[in-house]
């Protein structure tokens, strides 16, 4: 009978150890996604980056035509 309670007792402090190993693995994943952007945001981003970039360039077209245009070039 001692022994069927320590076998018990044991296997019940090894699965608390283990459950406690495995939240302390997921609590690491969380903060490891928290501290990275979604890769929806970084998408976003690079595409207003390019949408900017290509806004700069459209506006120095139109810029460029039209002083084309006046004759000053």
């Amino acid at each position: 009978m001692y022994n069927d309670w320590f076998y018990l007792e044991q296997s019940r402090v090894q699965r608390e150890q283990e459950r406690v190993r495995r939240m302390a693995g997921r609590a690491k994943c969380a903060q490891l996604r928290a501290a990275r952007l979604s890769l929806r945001a970084r998408l976003a981003r690079r595409l207003f980056a390019l949408a900017v970039a290509a806004e700069r360039q459209e506006t120095w077209k139109v810029v460029w035509e039209r002083l084309e245009a006046k004759g000053r070039l």
